[in-house]
């Protein structure tokens, strides 16, 4: 468009050519340039007010094109036949101008064309309040459930600070428990060995009187006759009474005897056969009544580190009530022996008498003072003593008693040499 105006320009510049009165066409040049120059003066001031550069570039160049336009249009002011030469090279440059500005132009039309329109520009504002929205409320959403976080996390905080203070409550309670305890264990273990002295002193004590009314039981009978069946009848009651009440006062002071913790200096390597012997000894008499035949076979463990009037008391105890339950209709047959188990010396004693259930007694079997047979003479000692004294030597007894056949226990000793 501007080099056909280029040229129509010169056509009607030239004074040969022309068709009307000159001042009509100045007139008329005249506001053809007065529009170019306002239109590029609109051009560039939208250019400058721009924010996007692409548009900046297409509304420059427009309005360089406009420029050019108006300038072309004000080379007819000056128009003569001596300057046609000057115009012509003029008009060339002013169209070269053009005709690369509108090259320019093309270019950026991509560059235009991406920019969105309005439309799009208020579809994506639309999505972007929408997006902004949808962040707000996952905010909202963020801090109700940090309130919700936080109080809960208050909460427990206060339910563990009410639990350790409970706590720290049931701490100090149980500590004055603890403490009334001790002080309770300390009293009643001073009351128990108060006790146990004054057992002991006073079944030691009472044992003179008990020997002096022996000797005079014997001192009467050596003066009265001895052929009057009446006194024979009161001496053998007197004799029963006092040899029971012996009986009683040397259990008694055995029971007291082993409550006291044994000392280190009577702890030693002790004998089984040489304790055996001892027993024997002691149980001479009820032995050779009973007509008792021992067994014994100490071969795989000769010895165990341990107090010797306490093993002498556990072997006559349990060979006295091996005498005491034995079976009239055979003979008795009593069997020692001693093997290594774990970490234990055990020593078994086993016998064919007359046996026990132990489904009905085995829960009391070991009590002080309990009997479970009227038609033997016992105190109810024999077994507590054997069970204190090896409870009170970390070790443990065990039975097996089958009715009618006979019993077994077993004597876990440790052994102080694993």
């Amino acid at each position: 468009m501007l080099l056909l105006q280029i040229s129509s320009d010169n056509a009607v510049s030239s004074p040969a050519n022309a068709s009307g009165p000159d001042g009509l066409v100045l007139v008329g040049d005249l506001m053809v340039v007065t529009a170019y120059i306002l239109v590029a003066g609109t051009l560039f001031y939208l250019a400058v007010r721009q924010k996007t550069q692409e548009r900046k570039v297409v509304l420059a160049l427009f309005g360089v094109t406009a420029i050019m336009g108006g300038a072309l249009h004000s080379l007819n002011f000056w128009g003569n036949d001596n300057d046609e030469g000057l115009f012509l090279v003029l008009r060339l440059v002013f169209g070269v101008i053009a005709l690369v500005t509108t090259g320019l132009l093309i270019k950026a039309v991509p560059g235009v064309l991406a920019i969105p329109s309005p439309a799009q520009l208020q579809k994506t504002n639309e999505e972007l309040r929408e997006q902004i929205a949808e962040r707000e409320r996952t905010q909202v959403a963020l801090r109700q459930v940090q309130q919700e976080l936080e109080q809960r996390v208050q909460e427990r905080s206060a339910r563990a600070i009410t639990a350790t203070r409970e706590l720290e409550r049931e701490v100090e309670n149980r500590k004055r428990a603890e403490k009334q305890l001790i002080s309770k264990n300390y009293e009643l273990v001073k009351k128990n060995a108060d006790l146990d002295d004054f057992v002991y002193y006073a079944s030691r004590d009472l044992r003179a009187p008990v020997l002096n009314v022996s000797g005079l039981v014997e001192a009467l009978r050596e003066e009265l006759p001895p052929d009057n069946p009446e006194f024979n009848q009161l001496f053998a009651r007197l004799d029963d009474s006092v040899s029971s009440i012996h009986r009683k006062l040397h259990n008694i002071t055995e029971v007291s005897r082993i409550q006291r913790p044994v000392k280190e200096e009577e702890l030693s390597m002790v004998s089984f056969e040489q304790v055996l012997e001892l027993a024997r000894e002691t149980l001479a008499e009820p032995l050779n009544i009973a007509e008792a035949n021992l067994h014994a076979d100490f071969s795989a463990a000769p010895e165990v580190f341990f107090s010797r009037d306490n093993l002498l008391s556990l072997l006559t105890n349990l060979i006295s009530n091996a005498i005491k339950f034995r079976d009239a209709q055979r003979p008795l047959q009593i069997f020692l022996s001693t093997r290594h188990e774990d970490h234990y010396v055990v020593l078994t004693v086993r016998d064919n008498g007359i046996g026990m259930d132990l489904s009905q007694y085995g829960q009391h079997l070991f009590s002080l003072f309990r009997r479970f047979h009227d038609h033997v003479e016992g105190s109810g000692v024999g077994l507590y003593i054997i069970k204190r004294i090896m409870d009170n030597n970390r070790g443990k007894v065990e039975v097996e008693s089958v009715l009618g056949e006979g019993t077994t226990f077993l004597l876990y000793f440790v052994n102080r040499e694993q």
